[in-house]
């Protein structure tokens, strides 16, 4: 196999990159750093990586009189069905943005994306992960708080992406975590464009939606349907993937393609492992008639700079009895479609990687990783199930080192 060499994107300052996305075609980059700007890369046809603009994507916040907090990017997402036009970032500033790019704009110019959409969470926490999901024409948006408070959001109108409707919002942890407490959460969908065989064969809608979210030592899986004419919504989980109690994940990665395959599901720990899960369905599973509902519910109205519009929560099932609204016929509890689908799980592997923060795959055998050692590390499956340090490599390096041979 050749080596490969690394083009070295240089970022103004000595800022630390906080998260960095492509789009789906692999030819454009968005990096969010801790100097709270946005940098968008283009692969040119030459293989090479050129600036196209770098703006502020996030504003310091006035504390007092003297002092001005400064507010990183935390995290940033090319939408999915885009070729690099629309993406969303979230910043310290208790801010979700919505950039879309204005071709007209000269590159550079630090005017090429425009902020289309912007929303807080209304009890004034911050954002902490986000991520986007294209079904056919339809967009969903995931975002979850520092304290738990998960989201999920649709265009008002498809393809136009100035106004979004909040369409779900639950606790994914049961509740609204306590102050002060050390948190970690984090949502991640599945990118495939149908889910896995097995589970539409044993009667999950083939548009389902599949995400899973990290909440603190635990990553819940969903499986999100809709009846027609109507909206995605969350019901109970699929799966709870268990690793150390009291442990944190900080990182969930779900492989993108797992037509036939059984799911894999990626976690990065806070006690310096990744775990991977692999999803299955029970050989002998008929579809349930009737789905669980999940969530107590919750009456926090979220405020929008876009359209001057204040959204509180649609609730659903049991929040929607004990809020003392009707639904509809057409929306009731149990009324998803196909209905729920019982999944198994287990780890299928467990890997030691010191300070281990982020992980992604590549494919369904190949994942890589990266934390505080400075490294990337690069892990596949051999023939035998069992998963090896395929390669690593690091700033200073121009080339990979391989360590194994898949056959070993």
């Amino acid at each position: 196999m050749p080596l490969h060499g690394f083009k070295e994107l240089t970022h103004e300052g000595s800022e630390l990159v906080l998260a960095a996305h492509y789009n789906s075609y692999g030819t454009r980059l968005v990096t969010g750093s801790a100097d709270h700007k946005i940098r968008v890369f283009d692969l040119d046809g030459e293989k090479n990586w050129v600036a196209v603009d770098v703006w502020r994507g996030h504003n310091g916040e006035v504390l007092d009189v003297c002092q001005m907090l400064e507010i990183p990017v935390l995290d940033v997402k090319w939408n999915a069905g885009s070729v690099g036009q629309i993406l969303g970032s979230i910043g310290q500033d208790l801010k979700l943005k919505i950039w879309q790019e204005d071709e007209s704009q000269p590159t550079a110019s630090g005017r090429r994306f425009k902020n289309i959409f912007t929303q807080s969470a209304a009890h004034q926490v911050i954002y902490v992960s986000l991520d986007f999901k294209n079904i056919r024409h339809e967009t969903l948006l995931a975002v979850v708080t520092r304290d738990g408070l998960l989201s999920l959001l649709e265009p008002v109108k498809p393809d136009v992406f100035d106004d979004w409707k909040e369409i779900d919002q639950f606790w994914v942890s049961g509740g609204r975590m306590p102050r002060g407490e050390e948190t970690s959460f984090k949502v991640c969908f599945q990118q495939s464009a149908r889910p896995n065989y097995q589970a539409v064969a044993a009667g999950l809608d083939v548009n389902a939606v599949s995400l899973a979210a990290a909440a603190m030592d635990v990553v819940k899986v969903y499986r999100l349907s809709k009846p027609e004419d109507a909206v995605y919504r969350f019901q109970a989980p699929v799966a709870e993937l268990t690793g150390v109690r009291g442990g944190l994940v900080r990182d969930v990665a779900w492989t993108p393609a797992a037509w036939i395959a059984p799911d894999l599901i990626a976690t990065a720990w806070n006690d310096d492992h990744i775990r991977i899960y692999e999803l299955s369905i029970p050989r002998k599973t008929r579809p349930e008639s009737q789905s669980i509902p999940v969530k107590a519910p919750v009456n926090i109205p979220v405020s929008t700079n876009a359209s001057l519009v204040t959204y509180n929560r649609i609730p659903s099932g049991i929040g929607a009895g004990l809020a003392g609204v009707s639904r509809g016929s057409s929306d009731a509890p149990g009324d998803v479609g196909t209905g729920r689908v019982p999944h198994d799980w287990k780890l299928a592997a467990e890997i030691r990687s010191e300070g281990v923060w982020k992980v992604e795959w590549v494919s369904g055998a190949t994942l890589i990783s990266a934390g505080d050692d400075g490294q990337v590390h690069v892990w596949r499956r051999a023939e035998n199930a069992k998963w090896k340090e395929f390669a690593d490599f690091g700033p200073e390096q121009s080339e990979i080192e391989f360590r194994h041979r898949l056959e070993d």
